[in-house]
This record gives structure tokens, C-alpha cells and sequence, in this order.
């Protein structure tokens, strides 16, 4: 039951479409995305803006990370053995990266040099991260979603300190995926997209985390996915299957609904801030190979930029 108004609906544009020069057709692939269908000639997620102006993203069945720059023209910076997903700045310039077979990656985007950051956790691989966000001390949280579901609930979150202590604070996800800290950094939030729900975890002064609850719950075929955040606290939801983002404020109550555009696909996969001033939302367009791009009142949350 919701008691709320249907909110306000925004409608998104075409940032810039990745070129057919640039798309993997008829190249061998065994990623499929979680479902049956063939896979495509191209899959992004991960967007990720620099100071600079230039938007990094993944392409996760051809292993590749790709770059827009401030003129959209688009640049395969690497190709490699991997599944990359989710990508977040480093003070220190370097780019990390959520890979689904090779675990955490570093990647340079002064050289276009990748090279392995934490593949392991005593000497036994990862399931499969997805996602993952650096705080303003240097701590990495990621989700380890591998193939967990309903019928398997063991999916992680960890956090690695910047002192390289690891901890696992969540061991029983449902599927966990898009991940995002709070402005105070005090909540971390989790998108569980085969619960249909993002989980709100308090992190505590000592690292740990309790009283871990549901703070959004949705519908349809698989979402929530990625996950960004708003200075004033608003959290933008991604939601692949419903061509949708959803906004919702700091106590959930629904704020705006950010729609594909019109020659979009549904596919809306995961979401960052940019822009000149902060203040555009750009949005993977997963399938379809599109950036859409969407404009919002405020600045996003934890910006980090490239030094």
C-alpha cells in the first residue's frame, strides 16, 4: 500500500550511443546477463565521470572499459580476459573495477594499464562482483553477487580499509548489486535485484554493521541494479526491467521517476552524476549501447574526481 502521490515524471535523452565501428557483433562471448537470451553486441554498465569531463563505462561480455570524452567521442581504452562491471574512483587517479571473473581490478586511465587489485579472500576466489563505492577515507565496500538468487541467499558485501583489513558484512544477499554510501556516510545501501529491494545497512563506529532493514521494495522480472545518491540524500534506483530510475528521498518516499527516452531501450542498468556542474544524472542504456542522460536540481553525492 502506498500512500503517496505518483511522483513527478522526468524524461530522459540520448547522451551519446556507442558506434556500430565499436560493437562486438558476431564475437564470441559466454556471458548472457543473468538470462536466456542470446547475448548481444554490447552490454554497458558502470558509468563513471571524471573531473575531466570524460565518462568511463564497462562492457561486460567483451571485457572491455570504454571512454566519452568532453566531445562524445567514444575510445575502447582496454580489452581484456575479464567480465567488468562496476567501476569507482580512487583518490590516487587509478579507476577500480568490479570484475565478475577476476574479482577487484585497477585500472589506469593515464596509461590504460589493468592490473589486479584484490582477486581473493583467503585464497579462495570471489562468486562474482558486481558493484562497488569508495568512501572519502579510502574504504572500498563492494557487492560479490556471483549467481545468488531466492534459491541461493548467500551473496556478500564486504569492505576492504584503506589499511587492507577485509571484512564481510552481509553474507546472506539476495542477489546483491548496485551499492551506494550515504552523504554522511553513515548508511551504506545495497540493491538486492532478485528480492526486488535495497537494503539500508547503519555501518557502526567500529566498522561492523547491525540492525540491517528493507528501505525500498519494487516489482518486475529483475531490479533493483545500480544505485547513485544525491547530496541531499535522495537515492536514484535503477530498475532494468521497468525502463525506469526511481528516486526516492532520505526516509524513501518517493520523489521522481526518471524515464528511458523514446528511442531508448528499457534496459537502465546503473546511473552516476556528471556533468559541468554536477548536477546531470548519465544512465546506461545496457543493451542498447546508449548513455542517456537526465538533468536534476541538485549535485550527486561523494563525487570523487581524478587528480
Amino acid at each position: 500500500m502506498n500512500f503517496y502521490p505518483a511522483p513527478p515524471v522526468i524524461q530522459a535523452e540520448v547522451y551519446v550511443q556507442i558506434p556500430a565501428s565499436l560493437r562486438c557483433s558476431g564475437q564470441p562471448t559466454e556471458w548472457r546477463g543473468g538470462s536466456a537470451s542470446p547475448p548481444s553486441d554490447i552490454f554497458l554498465e558502470g558509468p563513471t565521470w571524471t573531473s575531466g569531463g570524460d565518462l568511463y563505462v564497462t562492457d561486460i561480455p567483451y571485457g572491455r572499459i570504454i571512454k566519452i570524452d568532453t566531445l562524445k567521442q567514444v575510445t575502447e581504452c582496454v580489452r581484456y580476459d575479464g567480465e567488468p562491471n562496476g567501476l569507482a574512483l580512487r583518490d590516487d587517479g587509478c579507476i577500480l573495477v568490479a570484475d565478475y571473473k577476476q574479482g577487484i581490478l585497477s585500472f589506469d586511465p593515464q596509461t590504460n594499464k589493468i592490473s589486479s587489485f584484490l582477486t581473493r579472500r583467503n585464497l579462495e576466489r570471489f562468486k562474482g562482483p558486481n558493484d562497488l563505492v569508495v568512501s572519502s577515507r579510502g574504504d572500498l565496500f563492494f557487492t560479490d553477487q556471483g549467481q545468488t538468487g531466492m534459491t541461493d541467499q548467500t551473496g556478500r558485501v564486504y569492505r576492504l580499509t584503506k589499511d587492507g583489513k577485509l571484512d564481510c558484512l552481509v553474507d546472506n544477499g539476495v542477489s546483491p548489486n548496485g551499492i551506494v554510501l550515504s552523504p554522511d556516510e553513515r548508511f551504506l545501501f545495497v540493491a538486492m535485484t532478485r528480492s526486488n529491494a535495497v537494503w539500508r545497512l547503519p555501518l557502526n563506529a567500529d566498522g561492523s554493521t547491525t540492525k540491517a532493514g528493507l528501505f525500498f521494495q519494487s516489482f518486475g522480472c529483475a531490479g533493483p541494479d545500480g544505485l547513485a545518491m544525491d547530496e541531499e540524500g535522495s537515492l536514484f534506483i535503477c530498475h532494468p526491467s521497468l525502463g525506469s530510475v526511481f528516486v526516492v528521498d532520505s526516509e524513501g518516499v518517493p520523489k521522481a521517476r526518471i524515464v528511458t527516452a523514446p528511442e531508448g531501450g528499457k534496459n537502465l542498468t546503473n546511473c552516476t552524476f556528471g556533468g559541468e556542474d554536477g548536477k546531470t544524472i548519465f544512465i546506461t542504456d545496457s543493451m542498447k549501447g546508449i548513455i542517456q542522460c537526465a538533468r536534476w536540481h541538485c549535485k550527486g553525492s561523494n563525487m570523487s574526481t581524478l587528480v
